[in-house]
């Protein structure tokens, strides 16, 4: 198996996890027309030397980073039902290799990164789901994570090639970051089709058993709609 996304890979990636980023700041308040918009509300989130930086973690979300990659690949007993240990990483690209590595998607996996030894790649950008999920099952091969932000989530795992009759949720709640979702290869399937399932992490207190439902949440639904 492959540690980095390797071109011409003739064996689709035997299973692909997504998680979100760590937890971050609150997002600001929309600011009215034509007014400064306010600046962030604590607490703020803290790049990797402890400056404050409104696109990095939260010190939960630091936490979380380091539990992570003792849950991905554990220096003492077995993995986790379900799991097994990344031979690719993942998180989306801003731009500039410097604003890319100081976002938070990236910082999330940073210590499993390291704690593996090779690099994450950030070739794709939010927006680009789809030609993300079509390079991860032409190119990639082996065990792939992929840390994405969670309102662009459900269109990557839509993008992968699922069994037919698979119910995707469409939205991923805001106050949810303890959630794996996985995509796992069907033996001999060609083309390659993946069973989709969910992990709660359970690394931090507060975390959940609960996985997403495929169910909008009740508030966000349409009067009259089911």
């Amino acid at each position: 198996m492959s540690q980095q996304p390797a071109p011409g890979a003739s064996v689709p990636p035997e299973v692909i996890y997504i998680i979100r980023h760590g937890e971050k700041p609150a997002d600001p308040p929309p600011a009215d027309p034509g007014q400064t918009p306010p600046p962030p509300a604590p607490p703020s989130g803290v790049d990797y030397e402890g400056d404050q930086d409104a696109h990095s973690l939260l010190p939960r979300g630091w936490q979380r980073s380091g539990a992570l990659a003792v849950l991905f690949d554990p220096a003492l007993g077995a993995l986790q039902a379900g799991l097994q240990v990344p031979t690719a990483l993942l998180s989306p690209s801003y731009g500039d290799p410097g604003k890319t590595t100081a976002h938070r998607t990236y910082q999330t996996i940073q210590g499993l990164s390291g704690r593996l030894g090779f690099q994450i790649v950030s070739d794709f950008a939010e927006g680009q789901e789809p030609q993300l999920a079509a390079s991860v099952v032409s190119t990639c091969s082996g065990v792939v994570l992929i840390c994405w932000e969670h309102q662009h989530i459900p269109a990557l795992a839509s993008s992968l090639p699922a069994i037919p009759g698979t119910v995707i949720p469409q939205q991923w709640p805001g106050d949810r970051f303890d959630v794996i979702w996985t995509f796992t290869l069907v033996p001999g399937s060609t083309p390659a089709q993946y069973v989709f399932g969910q992990i709660p992490q359970q690394l931090l207190s507060g975390d959940t058993a609960t996985t997403i439902s495929p169910e909008p949440p009740a508030a966000s639904r349409l009067p009259g709609l089911s």
